[in-house]
């Protein structure tokens, strides 16, 4: 192997890792909270078990709270099934508004972290050929860096189109200017995922080209 494929497998590999990461913190956070409700529940037995009376409708309220929380967990164990099992697959038909529905849920804790709302536009079906887990790699780099320029409070749009024949991707609201080492680092996965990104500083917009 030789150390282009080898620094391709360890950018994939550190990317992994750092997905993983924060879809294992979303879900210590989860069960923190059920386990902190459960033992809520507790206390309400014991109380009852005294002889105090039941609040019936606060403990409907902690049902449908555990409720709630259980059914974001399925949600976040089901986005990690995809995104793992996306390493498996070869250069294929790519759907680019579900690969970007995925990364932007994959990253909704740094986004929450770095006090930003990102936004999928509604529009078009845009599909095309290439690497799932490539793309989702360029696309999720690309909005960090997108989140580091927008700022605290800040709030990113995500656009996807197609014009003659190229699948585009545009994310709008950047505010500070891209560091061009960031770019640099953009240009180089996008080599690998097939795309070319472009940065309009008089917009301040990121464009990925597909």
């Amino acid at each position: 192997m030789g150390a282009s494929a080898l620094q391709k497998d360890r950018d994939g590999l550190c990317f992994f890792g750092q997905v993983s990461a924060v879809i294992s913190h979303d879900l210590k956070n989860v069960l923190a909270i059920i386990n902190e409700d459960a033992g809520l529940l507790q206390d309400f037995s014991l109380m009852a078990a005294q002889g105090m009376e039941l609040d019936p409708p606060r403990l409907v309220k902690l049902a449908e709270k555990i409720q709630g929380q259980v059914k974001r967990g399925d949600g976040i164990i089901k986005n990690m099934n995809r995104f793992a099992h996306s390493v498996d697959l070869p250069v294929c038909d790519v759907d680019f508004r579900e690969l970007t529905t995925l990364v932007i849920s994959l990253l909704t804790r740094m986004a929450s972290r770095k006090c930003v709302t990102v936004t999928l536009k509604e529009g078009e079906q845009v599909n095309g050929k290439g690497d799932p887990f490539t793309i989702q790699m360029l696309i999720a780099k690309a909005l960090e860096y997108s989140m580091d320029s927008a700022g605290r409070d800040g709030e990113l749009c995500i656009e996807l189109s197609t014009a003659d024949g190229v699948n585009v991707l545009t994310i709008s609201g950047l505010s500070a200017v891209i560091p061009e080492e960031q770019l640099a680092e953009l240009e180089s996965i996008s080599v690998k995922a097939g795309g070319k990104p472009a940065y309009v500083r008089q917009d301040n917009i990121l464009i990925l080209n597909f």
